[in-house]
């Protein structure tokens, strides 16, 4: 049976903070990182708490890529605090540190109590980047940096019962976390699409946040004052969100997961980096790509707006397109340029491709991923290999 969950309620523009008021005066926990309290942006949401006489504690310790350590911490403050309703506030890693002590809390209290006494509490997420969409997945990333690895969580019990979307958070974001962000919505979509678990419902949200990037976020980049590039991309971001939640992703997440966490690279950024790798990868006929895979992206390509005459000149121009793309959001162009010495990633190399494979999303990837496609795959990432030479363009 197949099956498209659309969760959360989605509040959105610029008065969407108001459903906040709407609240019952019961005690509050908001999950945020410290940026978000030393720039006075979670008065926003503090104030109209405030306003509802609504007692609520803030637990701001978050921070990127959340640890084990600091969901600990998190499962503490809710069982000293008995919270009622959890509000995170921040990009995505406050929001996944809040789905990760929402898991946990509910998994230790199964294990005490009668089901029956077991309960959500109300969880409302309000995301202040355009990216990861965790605000409405059912998806959140811890990291062990003990191990050096990133873990992927995924359960019902994580999916926000209220998205807020509102795009004046997103105002004062530096044009870096812009691009990389925002790659991170096109890494989403593209994947989504051409999931083995895709459905039309998935693909309708997945094609037009992919095509909202390529449009929009040159733009954005160029001048982050413009307003409906800016209210496009959150949308996107949301989109990309329900998009992945329903179908998976692929082995780009797979890569990024594991890079990111040994390498400490922004999952944004190394997404950005890994994905056109991955799209020349998966459309490889040599690499067991079926033709029907080739037809998925090239209807993607169109759909992002790509004009070709035939499914293999579309299938490259979404790849120089993704190319060009982060060239323009001044995406490093390999693994090499976030100084990784080589020796090190050579040395990592076997470690680092039991890891991936052991990933969800390479996992879930279209075509089947092997050992031997990785040590090819992964040097040619580090070292920028030239991938796109259609019309001479070269990276």
């Amino acid at each position: 049976m197949n099956r498209f969950e659309a969760c959360p309620k989605i509040f959105f523009g610029e008065d969407a903070l108001d459903y906040l008021l709407e609240l019952p005066p019961e005690k509050m926990l908001i999950v945020t990182d410290p940026y978000m309290v030393s720039s006075g942006t979670i008065k926003a949401v503090t104030s109209r708490l405030d306003r509802n006489s609504i007692e609520y504690t803030i637990f701001s310790e978050v921070e990127p890529d959340p640890s084990i350590e600091t969901v600990t911490a998190g499962v503490q403050v809710i069982f000293r605090d008995k919270p009622h309703a959890i509000i995170a506030l921040g990009g995505g890693s406050a929001i996944d540190a809040a789905k990760a002590v929402i898991y946990l809390c509910l998994r230790i209290k199964s294990g005490l109590m009668d089901q029956q006494y077991v309960h959500n509490p109300l969880f409302i997420a309000i995301p202040t980047t355009s990216g990861t969409g965790s605000e409405v997945t059912s998806y959140a990333v811890i990291s062990d940096h003990q191990q050096g690895v990133k873990i992927p969580l995924s359960h019902r019990s994580m999916i926000p019962n209220v998205a807020i979307l509102d795009p004046a958070f997103t105002k004062t974001l530096p044009k870096h976390l812009i691009a990389f962000t925002g790659m991170d919505v096109l890494t989403h979509a593209a994947e989504a699409y051409v999931s083995p678990m895709v459905n039309d419902f998935s693909n309708m949200f997945a094609a037009e946040a992919a095509a909202i990037a390529l449009e929009c976020l040159p733009a954005l980049f160029a001048d982050a004052s413009d307003t409906e590039a800016r209210g496009k991309m959150y949308s996107a971001s949301t989109m990309a969100g329900l998009a992945f939640t329903n179908s998976g992703l692929g082995l780009c997440h797979g890569i990024a997961h594991t890079i990111g966490a040994q390498y400490h690279i922004p999952h944004g950024k190394a997404n950005a980096i890994i994905l056109p790798y991955v799209l020349r990868f998966n459309m490889d006929p040599a690499r067991g790509a079926a033709q029907r895979l080739r037809e998925r992206y090239a209807r993607l390509a169109k759909r992002m707006g790509l004009i070709a005459t035939g499914d293999a000149e579309l299938c490259e121009r979404l790849v120089l397109a993704v190319t060009k793309l982060g060239a323009r959001l001044e995406v490093p162009a390999s693994l090499s340029a976030c100084d990784i010495p080589e020796n090190t990633f050579m040395a990592d190399l076997e470690s680092n491709i039991d890891k991936i494979l052991e990933d969800i999303g390479t996992k879930a990837n279209p075509i089947p991923v092997t050992r031997e496609d990785l040590r090819s795959l992964l040097p040619g990432i580090y070292h920028g290999s030239t991938r796109h030479t259609l019309h001479g363009y070269k990276r």
